[in-house]
């Protein structure tokens, strides 16, 4: 018993690191390339150093920060936006296809999965800093992972939670907010009827003018002077 208990604090201490730290690389007080310093974040939060690095290991699978040859962990280097281009490339190779075989395999299951990360969509914060987005880029995660689980092809998942490609574009909401949030919603509720009608074809489009358009948004996003606002981009 007083195993299990160490255990749960252990647990919940690295959680509690895990989206500290996360924080500060979303809200880009860790720049990219920088190291994280261990020291000083198991200092501010009063914990050891093996809660924050077990956060860590966590959080390069996010794709969030990147291990270096020394053991330390630095934040993960900007992306280009030839990058992202490729990011794109990638999900529409994999993505459409997985919705279509997804919706071949639904179940009751991934369907009801897929709606309440619709409804954790609608009630996430869409605000400027990660503590105001970060449920909303959560619960987006979880739509694209629901499928890429359900669709029954190994490889397509392992590859597609490789990409984590929903953490990626998460630092684009800073000092922004999810300005598509209505516009992903009714994307997700598209692609979500069609797979929990069984229509394959229906699907695969469905996810494939998900990914167009925001592949379009981003890219004219990275594009454009930082000074741009943000209707100039959606207009």
């Amino acid at each position: 018993m007083l195993n299990a208990i160490k255990t749960l604090d252990k647990t919940s201490l690295a959680e509690q690191a895990y989206h500290h730290i996360r924080g500060l690389l979303l809200d880009g007080f860790v720049e990219a390339g920088a190291v994280v310093g261990i020291d000083t974040i198991a200092v501010t939060l009063g914990v050891s150093q093996t809660p924050i690095r077990e956060a860590l290991a966590r959080l390069e699978g996010d794709r969030l920060v990147v291990r270096l040859r020394n053991g330390r962990y630095a934040a993960a280097p900007a992306m280009s936006l030839g990058d992202y281009a490729h990011l794109y490339h990638t999900r529409l190779l994999l993505e459409p296809a997985a919705a279509a075989l997804a919706a071949q395999n639904r179940s009751e299951q991934t369907i009801a999965d897929l709606k309440q990360s619709i409804k954790r969509m609608n009630s996430a914060g869409r605000g400027t800093l990660s503590q105001l987005f970060v449920n909303f880029v959560d619960a987006d995660a979880l739509f694209h992972r629901t499928i890429a689980t359900a669709c029954g092809n190994v490889f397509i998942t392992t590859a597609l939670m490789h990409l984590q490609a929903n953490h990626r574009i998460g630092p684009f909401y800073r000092s922004r907010g999810v300005v598509d949030a209505d516009i992903v919603i009714r994307e997700h509720t598209a692609i979500c009827d069609a797979i929990g009608a069984g229509n394959p074809d229906a699907a695969e489009e469905a996810m494939r003018r998900h990914i167009e358009r925001s592949r379009d948004f981003v890219l004219a996003w990275m594009a454009q002077p930082p000074s741009t606002p943000h209707s100039a981009i959606t207009a």
